[in-house]
Formats: C-alpha cells, sequence, structure tokens
C-alpha cells in the first residue's frame, strides 16, 4: 500500500478557519469586508453570519448578512430571522447559486453565547430539567461544554466541506499565564473566552491573527500609533499558525494579509514560481469542485437518514406502546416527560430521546 504525500495547499479556502483576535472596535468585521472585495472583487462572494447582538455591519454599504440570534429557528417573516443551523443549511444546498467564495462568523463570543442557549434548551427538552450553566447541562462532568463543542464543530465543518473560506472574528483581553518552566506569571493577550473552549476552536485553525496597537511612547506620551495584525506569537501576544515562513506582523489590510498569505505558502513548496503557483491554485479549485459535490450529496444523505431513523422510531414505538405492559408505558411516558413533550408524533423530540423510549419499549 503506497502511502500519500502531502502538498502545500495555494488557495486561501484550503486553510480555513482563520482565527482573528482584536480589541472592540479595532476593525475586524470592516477587514472582512475589504477582504471580500480584495481576494474575490465582489462582496456577492462573502457572506457575514452576525451573532447575537454583535451587530458589527451596518456602517458597511453593500456588504453581505445574515443574523443568527438563535441555533436552531425556522425563518420568523416577522422578523425576518432564522436559526444559524438554517442559515448553514441555506448555505450547503444553494451555493451553486449563491457562489460564495467564504464565510465569516461574527463573533466567536457571541456564537458561543448562542450555542450555550441551545445546550440549556436541548438539556431541557431531554431531561426536563433547567439547568444554570454548562457545568449543570446533561448532569455535568464536562457533558455541557462537549453539547456546546460537537454544535458549533457540525456546522463549522459542513462550511468547511464545501470549499468556503471560514474566517472566526473574536474579541480579546489580557489574561494572566504561568510560565511552564519557572512558574512565573506573566500577561498575554488572547481571547476573552475560557481556554478549553477557545483552545477547541483554535487548535484546528490554521492561522490565529491578533490585532494590537503598535505605539511608540516617549516620556509617558504616546507619539506614534498604529492598528497592526500579528500572523506569529511572541511572549505577550497569542497569534500563530501552521505556517512557518511568515511575518511576525502586518498592516491592517486585507491586502497585507494576503501578500503575507502567499509568501508563505510561496516558502513552503520547494520549487516554485508565480506561473506554478497559479496553475496550482487553478487545479484545487478544480478539484475542490469534485470534492464539494461529495460532501454536499453525503450533507443529504446525512439529513435524511436522521429523519428516516426519526421516522422508523415513532413507528416503532406507535406499534408497540399499546401492546406494552403498563409499567413498562408508565417508563416510556415517564421518558417523554422529563423530555418536556407530551405525544411521541411530536417532530421536536430528539432522535436519542425516542432512541431511549424504543429500548424501554423492547
Amino acid at each position: 500500500m503506497a502511502f500519500k504525500t502531502n502538498k502545500v495547499k495555494v488557495d486561501l479556502c484550503s486553510y480555513p478557519p482563520y482565527l482573528f483576535l482584536a480589541p472592540k472596535k479595532f476593525g475586524k468585521t470592516t477587514f472582512w469586508y475589504k477582504l471580500v472585495k480584495e481576494v474575490w472583487g465582489s462582496n456577492e462572494k462573502g457572506l457575514l453570519i452576525s451573532f447575537g447582538n454583535e451587530e458589527g455591519y451596518h456602517s458597511l454599504d453593500g456588504i453581505q448578512v445574515e443574523v443568527a440570534k438563535e441555533w436552531n429557528a425556522e425563518y420568523d417573516e416577522e422578523t425576518e430571522l432564522r436559526g444559524f443551523i438554517q442559515i448553514v443549511d441555506d448555505i450547503v444546498e444553494n451555493n451553486k447559486e449563491y457562489g460564495l467564495k467564504g464565510i465569516c462568523l461574527d463573533t466567536f463570543d457571541t456564537l458561543v453565547d448562542v450555542a450555550t442557549k441551545e445546550v440549556f434548551k436541548q438539556h431541557k427538552k431531554e431531561k426536563g430539567t433547567v439547568c444554570k450553566s454548562l457545568n449543570d447541562a446533561f448532569s455535568g462532568y464536562g457533558r455541557g461544554k462537549a453539547r456546546l463543542l460537537e454544535l458549533i464543530d457540525t456546522q463549522i465543518e459542513r462550511l468547511r466541506d464545501i470549499g468556503l473560506a471560514v474566517f472566526i472574528l473574536c474579541h480579546i483581553k489580557n489574561k494572566e499565564k504561568t510560565d511552564l518552566m519557572s512558574g512565573e506569571k506573566y500577561e498575554m493577550i488572547t481571547n476573552n473566552l475560557s481556554d478549553d473552549i477557545y483552545g477547541h476552536v483554535a487548535d484546528a485553525a490554521q492561522m490565529v491573527m491578533v490585532g494590537a496597537l503598535d505605539r511608540e511612547i516617549n516620556n509617558g506620551k504616546i507619539i506614534n500609533e498604529s492598528r497592526v495584525v500579528y500572523l506569529r506569537g511572541n511572549s505577550t501576544i497569542d497569534a500563530g499558525g501552521r505556517f512557518t515562513n511568515i511575518p511576525e506582523k502586518i498592516e491592517l489590510s486585507p491586502k497585507a494579509f494576503i501578500e503575507a498569505f502567499e509568501i508563505a505558502v510561496k516558502n513552503s513548496l520547494e520549487n516554485s514560481d508565480d506561473k506554478q503557483i497559479e496553475k496550482m491554485k487553478k487545479e484545487e479549485i478544480k478539484a475542490r469542485e469534485k470534492t464539494v459535490e461529495i460532501a454536499i450529496k453525503k450533507d443529504k444523505e446525512k439529513q435524511t437518514n436522521n429523519e428516516d431513523d426519526r421516522i422508523t422510531y415513532v413507528q416503532v414505538i406507535v406499534n408497540s406502546f399499546p401492546n406494552a405492559s403498563d409499567e413498562v408505558k408508565a417508563n416510556a411516558k415517564k421518558i417523554l416527560a422529563e423530555a418536556g413533550f407530551k405525544k411521541f408524533t411530536d417532530t421536536e423530540i430528539p432522535i436519542d430521546v425516542l432512541k431511549q423510549i424504543v429500548e424501554t419499549l423492547e
């Protein structure tokens, strides 16, 4: 059996996700807005998904945007809003028509907030109780955070699988860290989420970029100030990526980012020139079209299988329940009630609850 040989990719869509951390009002959303035009030439090639009450897009003329205040919610004609899952469903099913090249999630912080509310909602449906925190969800022991990360991973993976460049914006703050060698405390500019939740996504990211203000200070007065983006980390900046030959920092501009990306790609190739890289990019895009078709097909099959499983479980319950003993019936009703439902045919019942009822009736 022959082993696979890795080939360095050269197209921006081949390396998602990208994390961009920066302070509030730094220009993260504007960076995405300008990046879409810089890379793909049109606002229609990119989509900003704004979570919760983030809404940092109002001053950006022509930007394509969807607002996701809930994780899972059908389209509401009155508010003209729908859930994140429904937005992703639409993109996966119809991107041949839309022609999107990139997606930006604004921001990771508010995405986590919306996903956390969904975990609480699922906990109430499945357990019949109200939980006050992720640590309480699904009987604790990290199960709440595990469900949260599963929700996030699933949707980001669906976007990645159809060949989109996925950018995730995130706020930052100073955090106290401990040096492993000396045990000394020090400050680092990093994310403002818990390390386990942030680290799960950051570890999978191809690039973690950190925006900061570079200041020249003399005798306590700011002489000069500029906005920069760190592409490689140091003792105070929590940045980094898969590329080794990339500038430590660049000015805050999509053009500077693309130039740095292309330099890093070129330096990662053993032998390359501009013509060869352009040829490789075209081959990547063509090859990605095939993998996207496969991904869409698998996504449809998964959704169909889930619905088929639901129908099968409901049929088993409806057929088996009348002939079950009073004790078994009582147990099945208890499971249903604890999940927050009154009828076995309710289309909102989670599949794992239906499965548990079926197992009780067998």
